[in-house]
């Protein structure tokens, strides 16, 4: 039951992941215009991602569900999709920049239509232009005063790309005054016949419409009939009788760069600007010079030459440009008039331009898709706790060190990371405020010099304030400007945010405590209004006593949310690179535990192999560490281990055989001292008895003889193998290796009749050594040269010694070397092994004692042989020191 929960676990948190991402990634799709067959293969690739997990986890159940593990799967899984999501809102900018261009081509512009919505609703609601307009003689001085403060406080004057107006008539549409601004003059009587003309078009679709509060329409435009111009016509009525018209007009002016404050968003609802954002630069280039820009980016005076070249056989372009250092993505469209029609007489070309993405973009975006995996898979993971500690596998019976390894360096990078994004996010946040303080530090200083310069000889800049309106200094200064006297708000160049209670009427008390008590000339608040937070700041205006008269206040409520926005791609771009680091941190996390684990691997192989008897040594490791001198030590060892293991073996089998032969001595040499007795009593009792027959004393002295010839062969066996089982004391003395081999020569040479060569020098070569066992040693070899030559072959054999300075130090070299025939290569291994002979008449144990008795002496015995041409055999003893003795 356990296993089954586990494997059940194992399979439905990879595929909770997967799917989860899935369902994300073809939400944030469908935001865009990719078509449906392309969300098609969106979902069967889920599907192929989710099957693949699923192999992969399932096949080791519940023992998978770790926390490394489960992280793995996330960025796999948000990585696959991510390039899928990302031609989905790639999709999406491009239909915005398309949008973007047919809106500015067309002259179609969302904010210009709810600026003039709302000019028209404030200046049909004020009761100062409601009394003007009711006079018996309106002033036209009034009237133009009240048209001029109403638009320049308006929204519709923050847009500086367009000329306004604002024009006051009666009932029957006769223009009692207004405001115009334009950058060509016009006089007041062609002024008001363009008026005139304009109110009777609006009235005409004011009454189609049905009446409605505002109107605003597209009209043809003034300048260029091809492009657009927005009129707005809203009654002016008081206890519900109409009483007047109230006419607003905005026309985009032919070459400007729109400047001055900002359009505040915050009076908007989500979503009204459409298609013109603060972050798409927009121009128009006609025979390609520029005529019409708004935003930043197109600061060049002429259309590129490959794109008016390519724009000639084409009627759009998709282009990815640098410009100073920054990327963009520009759509190139040919500019199409009312009727949808190509100009033929002059070539114009619109072109929207965004910021194209980064890299960091990509880290930010695929780290957002990352992290909705981990609100799926972190919790399945604290399930997936449960199961694997009901299924017995918390705690974990078994942990490799390679798992060990990772988790240690993933531990470090993410609390790494950790550290990083927290003081990361601080030192952005903190130099964020810092540079907007010291934005509006810098802007009201500027107010202030603006004051200063129109104050007259001997004027402090306070007094200025007292005959220029706001609106004309806002103006001049191109910010928002608000002016508090005392702890009230006396002016502002933005009414409406104070009408709908975007900005305080009243000095805040941080800003009056630092101006007035503390002595400050300038600080910086952090206001909020409702979830919003916005910047303000605040500088005294003194008078001669050095009290603040009054005081400035400069809000960052218009430009907030660009502000917003480039904070929060500064902080985009830093925890896209921590994101990078994260996954550069787990990359070396994985070659580093491979590289550390890998010695470890082979080790464990190493020592697995020698507990199961075999001492095969591990192959190296290119490591200059104690890794590396660990792996050396261990092939020593297996080495030492190998060599002591042959040795142990060949002792059990000597000591096996020194056992089996004292038995086997012991029980022939019992039998053949009764049997050899008895023999020759026969042959005494045979010389005394009074036989007389020659030919039965002929047989049986032949017999009785061979009898004891036998006898004593099987002694001299028994005697052998008593002398290769007893281990008699050793008397090491200085010997003359020489003289012991002179000795043997001549014995062998007696018995045997062959004649030896030797080369022995004049000086004697001694060493420590038994006198018997060296002897005996010699005896040995010699006989086994002479028993090697084949019976055809005339015998060649020499007996030499000399001396030879080694490293470890004099040595005393005894060779025996015969012609005879040889030892076979398959044989040469096992010469020196017990009950090994190659000769059908040996016991196979003569080799053995020499090479015991020479390993006693400290020496060494080795052979050197050629098939068929002879052999030999060395003796190698280290020389006597006296000082030894």
């Amino acid at each position: 039951r356990r296993s089954g929960v586990s494997y059940g676990v194992s399979l439905l948190v990879p595929a909770l992941i997967a799917g989860g991402l899935v369902g994300a990634a073809y939400v944030f799709t469908s935001l865009g215009s990719t078509l449906p067959p392309v969300r098609g293969v969106l979902i069967l690739i889920g599907f192929a991602i989710v099957s693949i997990t699923l192999h992969y986890w399932g096949g080791s159940g519940a023992a998978s569900l770790t926390l490394r593990n489960t992280l793995f799967a996330v960025f796999v899984v948000a990585a696959f999709l991510y390039p899928l999501l990302y031609s989905g809102l790639q999709a999406q900018r491009r239909d915005v920049l398309i949008d973007a261009a047919e809106t500015f081509d067309n002259g179609s512009d969302p904010r210009v239509v709810f600026s003039i919505e709302q000019l028209l609703e404030d200046t049909a609601s004020d009761t100062l232009v409601v009394n003007a307009v009711l006079a018996d003689r309106p002033s036209g001085r009034v009237i133009d005063s009240l048209a001029t403060v109403r638009l320049r406080a308006s929204l519709l004057a923050s847009l500086r790309s367009y000329e306004i107006n604002l024009t006051l008539l009666d009932l029957d549409g006769t223009p009692l005054g207004g405001y115009y601004e334009a950058d060509q003059q016009v006089s007041d009587a062609s002024l008001d016949q363009l008026e005139r003309a304009d109110f009777d078009l609006l009235r005409a679709m004011y009454a189609d419409a049905g009446g409605p509060a505002s109107l605003v329409e597209q009209v043809t435009g003034r300048h260029e009939r091809e492009r657009f111009r927005y009129e707005g016509l809203r009654p002016i009525v008081r206890e519900g009788e109409r009483v007047g018209w109230v006419m607003a007009g905005a026309e985009p002016r032919s070459m400007t760069e729109e400047v001055g404050t900002p359009f505040p968003r915050v009076f908007v609802s989500t979503g009204f600007y459409g298609a013109i954002t603060e972050d798409i630069s927009l121009a128009e280039f006609r025979d390609g010079i520029l005529v019409r820009t708004t935003g930043s980016s197109f600061g060049r005076l002429r259309l590129d030459e490959g794109v008016e070249t390519q724009m000639r056989r084409e009627n759009s372009l998709w282009r990815r440009e640098r410009v100073r250092g920054r990327s963009y993505e520009t759509y190139y469209v040919r500019h199409t008039g009312p009727a949808n029609a190509i100009r033929l007489d002059q070539s114009v070309i619109v072109a929207a331009r965004m910021a194209a993405t980064t890299v960091f973009d990509h880290l930010y975006s695929l780290l957002r898709l990352t992290v909705a995996g981990l609100f799926v898979a972190v919790p399945l993971y604290l399930v997936g706790i449960v199961a694997r500690w009901r299924a017995g596998l918390l705690p974990a019976p078994r942990v490799r060190f390679r798992d060990k390894v990772l988790n240690a360096f993933f531990a470090v990078g993410i609390v790494t990371v950790a550290a990083m994004g927290f003081v990361g996010l601080q030192v952005v946040t903190g130099e964020n405020d810092r540079a907007v303080d010291s934005w509006l530090r810098q802007h009201l200083e500027r107010v202030e010099r603006t004051l200063a310069a129109e104050a007259r000889a001997g004027e402090l800049p306070y007094r200025v304030l007292d005959r220029i309106s706001m609106d004309s200094l806002s103006a001049q200064v191109g910010l928002d400007l608000n002016l508090f006297q005392g702890t009230e708000l006396v002016d502002s160049s933005r009414p409406q945010l104070i009408r709908d209670r975007l900005i305080d009427p009243r000095l805040p008390v941080g800003a009056y405590s630092a101006l007035n008590f503390e002595g400050y000339r300038f600080v910086s608040l952090t206001q909020q209004v409702g979830s919003v937070s916005y910047a303000a700041g605040y500088r005294a205006l003194p008078d001669e006593a050095g009290i603040p008269r009054y005081v400035l206040s400069v809000p960052t409520l218009p430009e907030q949310e660009r502000i917003e926005e480039e904070r929060a791609r500064t902080i985009a771009y830093l925890f896209g690179a921590l994101l990078l680091l994260v996954l550069v941190v787990l990359a070396t996390a994985s070659v580093l535990a491979n590289a550390l684990t890998r010695p470890i691997a082979r080790l464990r192989v190493g020592l697995e192999a020698v507990a199961q008897g075999r001492f095969e040594g591990i192959r190296p490791v290119n490591s200059r560490d104690e890794l590396g001198d660990l792996v050396e030590t261990f092939n020593a060892m297996q080495g030492q281990l190998a060599d002591s293991r042959t040795q142990l073996a060949q002792q059990e089998r000597q000591l096996a055989w020194r056992e089996m032969a004292r038995q086997v001595a012991h029980e022939i040499k019992n039998p053949l001292t009764p049997m050899k007795l008895s023999i020759q009593h026969l042959q005494r009792s045979l010389a005394k008895s009074e036989v007389e027959d020659p030919e039965f004393k002929s047989v049986f002295g032949r017999i009785t003889r061979t009898l004891v010839d036998q006898i004593d062969t099987l002694a001299r066996i028994a005697n052998e193998f008593s002398s290769f089982a007893r281990m008699p004391r050793q008397i090491f003395e200085p010997l003359d290796v020489n003289s012991v081999l002179r000795d043997a020569v001549a014995l062998i040479q007696a018995e045997s009749g062959t004649t030896f060569e030797t080369r022995l020098p004049a000086d004697p070569i001694v060493v420590r050594a038994d006198r018997e066992e060296l002897r005996r040693v010699f005896i040995n070899l010699l006989k086994n040269a002479v028993q090697a030559i084949p019976a055809h072959r005339v015998p060649e054999i020499q007996a030499a010694t000399r001396v030879e300075e080694r490293e470890e130090g004099a040595v005393a070299v005894c060779e025996i070397t015969d012609n005879g025939a040889g030892i076979p290569e398959k044989l040469r291994a096992r010469i020196f092994e017990p009950n090994f002979s190659t000769k059908t008449s040996g016991t196979g144990l003569g080799l053995a004692i020499v090479k015991k008795a020479v390993e006693d002496m400290n020496g060494d015995i080795s052979f050197d042989t050629r098939t068929g041409a002879g052999t030999v055999f060395r003796i190698t003893l280290p020389l006597d020191d006296p000082s030894n003795a």
